[in-house]
């Protein structure tokens, strides 16, 4: 795998891949059951550490695990606490120094207001990254006014920034998209036809007034398609199934990977403790440094990394036709009923229209972004290495079980 070094916006150097997958050395926290999870620093691209804690509400999303898991933070001395649906800690955020983690029910307005008493100490940063299904879930409806509460909750508790994780939904997935940045309008809301673009534009503005009420800096970063460390990550299962036999989409489509989008994460919690009036109020981030290209290079990068073979590409237009008639099957016949099958032609819809971002503005305010980037190729081999390494490690844990 790839062993390439990065550099730090401090001019340190990291380990590579191959070292840290490879390392018997380590930390292993502490946890409440089940046996330690060992994490290896992989890059150090911290310029300052986070003197405040940090609270991140949807914390054991995949985004979350690629941020702890590649040790991106909480660095030494930082404080994290993670909130997610999971009654209790997801196995993966056991075994990471300083984090806390506590249940959230962000449809419930019982939960939310409890949040901030239920904390095991303060926190100066808030990080919103809700998770929902794309479609058909209802939630959507019931989570948007907690989002408001929430913040109101947090300046009452002390908390003094906000970075909203968002999405290029919220500028209307279900319209083509080319070169547009964070200065171009938004569509009118009333033509937006996605249930889940609703939902992204509407937390923008929701989380927005909530903290212009309350006085608190706030950013939104907009992502695009997003190549996680979490196992069961759509877009890298849609490559995956594509593998062996596969279109070349000529759809540009920006997609980036989750290492990519932690560091972005990093550098905005540090600018945004250290001089918050310096950070714009938007910023896209959908690609790493470089021209558009086409969805069929993902899947290229996707078959390097992986050194595929055999590997057959199949007729686009075949493609281009399924997707038509599927899309014609939900509108005018019983499948749409179905919740599954619009999520699937909503994805599909997606797909075969263009959406690429100018990604320049994040760029010319971070500079130390792009020395920190990697390929998609150098992330999908980081992905399956970080596999590998629960696999064996759960064949370690069911051999001691067997002992």
């Amino acid at each position: 795998f790839c062993s390439a070094s990065a550099h730090s916006s401090s001019g340190q150097t990291s380990t590579s891949w191959g070292e840290s997958v490879g390392s018997a050395r380590g930390r292993s926290g502490t946890q409440a059951r089940g046996r330690p999870i060992r994490y290896e620093r992989q890059f150090a691209i911290a310029g300052r550490m986070l003197a405040d804690g940090v609270l991140w509400v949807g914390g054991s999303s995949g985004l979350a695990r690629t941020f702890f898991e590649e040790r991106v933070g909480p660095l030494e001395g930082e404080r994290f606490i993670c909130t997610g649906v999971e009654p209790d800690s997801p196995e993966w955020l056991l075994g990471v120094p300083s984090l806390a983690y506590v249940p959230l029910d962000l449809t419930s307005a019982a939960s939310v207001g409890t949040l901030f008493q239920r904390l095991p100490h303060g926190a100066g940063t808030l990080v919103i990254g809700a998770r929902l299904p794309l479609l058909g879930s209802g939630a959507h409806t019931t989570l948007l006014p907690q989002l408001g509460a929430l913040v109101a909750a947090a300046a009452v508790a002390g908390v003094r920034r906000v970075l909203h994780v968002s999405s290029v939904a919220a500028a209307d997935h279900l319209r083509a998209q080319r070169g547009v940045d964070e200065e171009a309008q938004l569509p009118p809301l009333s033509e937006y036809a996605g249930e889940y673009d609703v939902f992204k534009r509407c937390s923008e503005e929701e989380i927005g007034r909530a903290c212009e009420a309350a006085g608190l800096p706030h950013v939104h970063l907009r992502l695009s398609a997003i190549f996680s460390n979490e196992p069961q990550c759509i877009q890298v299962r849609a490559l995956a199934l594509q593998a062996h036999a596969g279109a070349y989409l000529p759809v540009l489509l920006d997609a980036n990977s989750s290492w990519n989008v932690c560091t972005a994460l990093r550098l905005l919690l540090e600018r945004l403790e250290a001089e918050a009036a310096s950070v714009r109020r938007l910023y896209y981030y959908t690609r790493p440094r470089g021209p558009a290209v086409p969805y069929g290079e993902h899947l290229v990068a996707y078959r390097a990394a992986h050194a595929t073979s055999p590997a057959v590409w199949l007729p686009y237009l075949a493609v281009a036709m399924l997707v038509a008639l599927w899309h014609a099957a939900v509108r005018h016949t019983p499948l749409g009923r179905l919740a599954g099958a619009r999520s699937v032609d909503y994805l599909l819809q997606v797909s075969s229209r263009d959406h690429t971002f100018d990604n320049g503005r994040i760029h010319r305010d971070f500079p130390s972004l792009a020395a920190s980037e990697e390929s998609l190729v150098r992330a999908f081999r980081r992905i399956e290495a970080r596999a590998l390494q629960r696999r064996r490690a759960g064949r370690r844990r069911r051999g001691t079980a067997l002992w």
